[in-house]
């Protein structure tokens, strides 16, 4: 139940109120229903948050990153932090019903669905997303055990309720194949079959604050964190051009790239390849690779 999208869509509130540093749930909560905060503003952000070290939310109220978005973009973004600053007061204040059935009227939830869904998908979710804040508001009322008057729970103790609840669920129904997005820096102690490290390149690792500030070590080392995660197979990407305030930049791969050990390296597409069909050959053997895993679904 906690794995079906419009759940995980609430949860994502119900996490950042409990822990406004949760990043995921951030990114996910931010962008679902659609509040105006778009892709550049969130990349910005994450570069902000990851050259400083702090989260994204955080991030949003710096000025150094305040002063690179503009005023709309600024605005939308502030409304959203806030008003989860808002629920965080509330969750631990008004009775769990209200503050969630405020919630859905606020980023008009059901709307979203019926825009998004043919209309039988979205009155089966709408009915899922009611049938879970039915049941969340229940279990904060206050009940009677054994004879015992037992208080009732406000949001934020009913939203670590969830959390435990649906990490023992995936647990019980084990882990599947899947990818796992996340930062270097939350990477770290853990290792994973498979890597990918995207956006590899100059001016985001290292950073280009990093840069100026000599700090180049200290990204070395996030570097070596990515690296460090892969167990069997790391491929690791770069851009050849991004947008950057509405104007196309060429993007240059990261030095560190440059640092590993030639012989363990392998290069497909540019800047380095050189051999155009062996680049043609390998993502045909990839792309075979994949539709053969597909057919046996």
């Amino acid at each position: 139940f906690f794995d079906k999208a419009e759940i995980k869509d609430l949860i994502s509130y119900l996490r950042l109120i409990a822990n406004e540093d949760d990043d995921p749930a951030f990114i996910r909560a931010a962008t679902t229903p659609k509040k105006g905060i778009g892709n550049t503003t969130l990349e910005r952000l994450g570069e902000y948050a990851s050259a400083h070290k702090i989260s994204l939310f955080a991030a949003a109220f710096e000025g150094g990153f305040q002063n690179e978005i503009g005023n709309k973009q600024l605005e939308d973004l502030l409304n959203f932090c806030q008003y989860i600053n808002k629920l965080q007061d509330r969750a631990v204040r008004d009775p769990a019903n209200e503050v969630l059935n405020d919630l859905l009227a606020t980023i008009q939830y059901e709307a979203f669905l019926y825009d998004s869904e043919e209309p039988r998908a979205a009155e089966v979710k709408w009915s899922n997303v009611l049938d879970f804040t039915g049941w969340l508001s229940k279990k904060g009322e206050p009940s009677t055990e054994y004879g015992n008057e037992k208080e009732g729970k406000n949001l934020l103790e009913l939203t670590q309720m969830v959390s435990l609840m649906s990490m023992l669920e995936g647990r019980e129904n084990g882990e599947p194949d899947a990818v796992k997005l996340s930062t270097l820096h939350a990477s770290k102690g853990l290792e994973f079959g498979h890597v990918f490290l995207i956006g590899v390149e100059e001016g985001i690792l290292p950073h280009r604050e990093s840069i100026d500030n000599d700090k180049i070590e200290e990204e070395r080392r996030l570097m070596y964190v990515g690296i460090t995660r892969a167990q069997k197979s790391l491929n690791i990407s770069w851009c050849k051009k991004r947008k950057r305030a509405g104007e196309m930049e060429m993007c240059e791969p990261s030095r560190f790239i440059a640092e590993i050990p030639k012989d363990d390296v392998r290069h497909f597409g540019n800047p380095f390849n050189k051999d155009p069909e062996a680049s043609k050959d390998f993502g045909k053997s990839k792309m075979a690779n994949i539709r053969a895993m597909l057919n046996k679904q």
